[in-house]
């Protein structure tokens, strides 16, 4: 009688969502992409810009093109690696490349020592992807893997 209650405990928390923290291992197992909310640190000290036309900025990226590198990077690299994971295996190691052609965003990702304070580039740490703007993966090909 005991096993039918703990046996429906169980689906209802593999089909009511994501798994998180100790039981992770169960909710990608079931295909569930578990995410968690960054800590947001209010610090007074810091002004925040006025984005206008006048303001310069490093980067800019389109929704389209930024679906599509977050659909390629956690393909590559798990988005949320344990703690003791070393930096040239979290996806703040790499460099992000993106263009469109039509409805496909390609995507290249390449490893950036100097974002581990490296200096020495690895062979075959990259990969290149065809995303569609659904965010999709259409073609994948990961260096060293074999014939482009």
């Amino acid at each position: 009688m005991l096993g039918k209650p703990i046996s429906l405990m169980l689906l209802v928390s593999i089909l009511g969502g994501c798994a998180h923290s100790p039981c992770r291992t169960l909710g990608n197992l079931f295909g569930c992409a578990c995410v968690t909310k960054p800590s947001v640190v209010q610090d007074p000290n810091i002004e925040l810009p006025i984005f206008d036309s006048s303001q310069p900025v490093d980067t800019e990226v389109d929704g389209f093109a930024l679906r599509a590198i977050r659909v390629a990077a956690d393909d590559l690299i798990p988005p949320e690696p344990d703690p003791q994971t070393p930096c040239w295996a979290r996806q703040t190691a790499n460099r992000y490349r993106t263009f469109r052609k039509g409805d496909i965003i390609f995507v290249r990702i390449d490893y950036k020592p100097q974002n581990c304070g490296e200096t020495t580039y690895a062979m075959d740490a990259g990969a290149t992807y065809a995303i569609s703007l659904e965010g999709r993966i259409l073609r994948r090909h990961i260096d060293g893997s074999g014939p482009f």
